[in-house]
């Protein structure tokens, strides 16, 4: 009788009933079967130690691959104290990342930057609520390709001051023979603090949470610079 064997007696035993449980076979369970096996082996029909080496090598892989999730989940865990010391880094400096959210304050304008694939005849920004509805359009006009960066003063398509909060944005361009340009919406900002959630490293600008790996650009802030 070999592990295969009691494994579907066990399994012929126990039928359909009892509650639905893990079809893996773990170190423990393994190791159990060896041994019961070796119990209740035929004493006149023992295993051959070729069976019985090739099972002992079954049961050191098992436990090799343990050891390997077992060092992957320390690696893991280890890693988040690097990275969060390495994000750091970014604290007091100016990013420029992807992203598609404008940061609209009591008063005053905000900024909106976005890129061109190239020249554009007509632009506009469209801007979102937080139901994705359209609260207002800030009709730009011709822009060059490349980065760009305009105003909106928070207002919408009555002229009325919308509350202060994040909206999104997106950007509509066409060139002069009304073909469409490609757009890619982008945030900037100061980075003021860093995230870490297990996963991923966050940058802190403003209000926003910007995800490390959509950071496109990081330089020190005008202050500084002069």
């Amino acid at each position: 009788m070999d592990i295969r064997s009691v494994t579907d007696a066990q399994t012929a035993a126990a039928g359909t009933s009892g509650s639905a449980t893990s079809s893996a076979l773990g170190k423990d369970e393994f190791l159990k079967l060896l041994v019961t096996q070796m119990r209740y082996q035929d004493p006149l029909s023992p295993m051959d130690n070729a069976q019985f080496t090739a099972q002992l090598a079954q049961f050191s892989s098992l436990e090799q691959l343990f050891q390997v999730n077992t060092n992957l989940a320390a690696l893991g865990q280890s890693q988040g104290p690097a990275e969060m010391a390495s994000v750091n880094g970014f604290i007091g400096r100016e990013v420029l990342a992807r992203g598609d959210g404008a940061v609209l304050g009591e008063d005053g304008d905000t900024s909106i930057q976005f890129s061109l694939d190239g020249p554009a005849e007509s632009v506009s920004v469209l801007i979102q609520g937080t139901d994705g509805s359209i609260v207002g359009t800030l009709p730009v006009g011709a822009l060059p390709g490349g980065a760009n960066e305009v105003a909106w003063d928070g207002r919408d398509a009555t002229g009325t001051r919308l509350p202060a909060g994040t909206y999104r944005f997106s950007v509509v361009a066409q060139d002069a023979l009304g073909s469409s340009v490609e757009a890619r919406t982008e945030v900037r900002g100061l980075v003021q603090g860093a995230l870490y959630d297990g996963d991923a490293s966050y940058l802190v600008v403003g209000s926003r949470q910007v995800a490390l790996s959509d950071v496109i650009a990081v330089k020190e802030p005008a202050a500084a610079a002069e």
